[in-house]
């Protein structure tokens, strides 16, 4: 590992982004689950009947890529997908029994992942971690409004 004080921030961010996807394709990959798919899952559970646009910004990719993905999920059963009652061509997703039960697996996995990368770290520190990133984030979400 290069040891550089100088290194930028988002150099370090974007190399532990590498690291945590790679360990969590690891842990996933036996379910058949990638981590962007794990990431779908997750905010599907988070924000319920969500459309497909909504989930493709969430997620960062493009609304083909989400659409591919939502249709292996309902060919999986893992979703379904209703008419909005509010507006008549958004379908609104939601996870299934199936779907939940495999975000429960996939959630155990990533707990798994997190011991294991963050392990050289105290509690304390995690938090520290999450609110500094929630930060980044919330800042990013006020500039881009």
């Amino acid at each position: 590992m290069i040891k550089n004080d100088n290194l930028r921030v988002i150099y370090l961010i974007k190399r532990v982004e590498l690291l945590v996807r790679t360990k969590l394709e690891a842990n996933l990959h036996d379910l058949g689950v990638t981590a962007g798919q794990y990431a779908v899952l997750s905010l599907l559970a988070l924000t319920p009947e969500a459309s497909s646009a909504q989930l493709s910004r969430l997620v960062g990719v493009t609304p083909q890529t989400m659409a591919e993905t939502i249709t292996s999920f309902e060919r999986q059963k893992l979703i379904s997908r209703e008419q909005s009652s509010t507006h008549k061509r958004i379908l609104e997703i939601s996870l299934t029994a199936k779907g939940m039960a495999l975000l429960k697996e996939c959630d155990v996995r990533a707990r798994q992942a997190e011991a294991e990368l963050f392990s050289e770290m105290g509690s304390e520190d995690i938090e520290k971690l999450r609110t500094f990133l929630h930060l980044i984030l919330s800042s990013e979400e006020r500039s881009s409004v």
